[in-house]
């Protein structure tokens, strides 16, 4: 199992007054991690997260949850050029997609995940890839 993260799972996981989904996302988390290097983070994610946070609630809070973010056992996948192209293209094909979308999908695709956990209506159209949530 392989899975692309999207910003969405880590501000509803942290804001959810839902407990079952609470739950969920840290199964989610706890099994992406034990297993190892199945877990991708795209960069435009810990831009997004950083940004919502800093905004939200100060750099302090920001700099902590990203941290923490950053600590799991994922990797953070940088935009280069074949992801970049690939995100184009999904513009292109998908005229609504914001762009951090696109390079969320994009991810997805170079990654070979084979879901990207979100519940984002731009996400969930692009036939290339599959969502899940809880």
């Amino acid at each position: 199992m392989r899975a692309v993260f999207d910003t969405r799972f880590f501000m509803v996981s942290l804001e959810s007054k839902d407990e079952e989904f609470r739950k969920w996302s840290r199964r989610a988390i706890e099994t992406l991690e034990r297993k190892g290097n199945v877990g991708f983070i795209p960069s435009i994610v810990i831009h997004e997260f950083y940004q919502f946070q800093m905004e939200k609630l100060g750099k302090e809070v920001a700099d902590t949850r990203v941290n923490s973010v950053l600590k799991l056992n994922f990797n953070v996948v940088n935009l280069d050029g074949h992801i970049g192209i690939a995100a184009a293209k999904l513009r292109c094909k998908y005229a609504e997609l914001p762009t951090g979308d696109a390079i969320i999908a994009a991810t997805a695709m170079a990654t070979s995940s084979e879901f990207v956990l979100t519940d984002d209506k731009h996400i969930k159209q692009i036939k290339e890839t599959k969502t899940r949530w809880a």
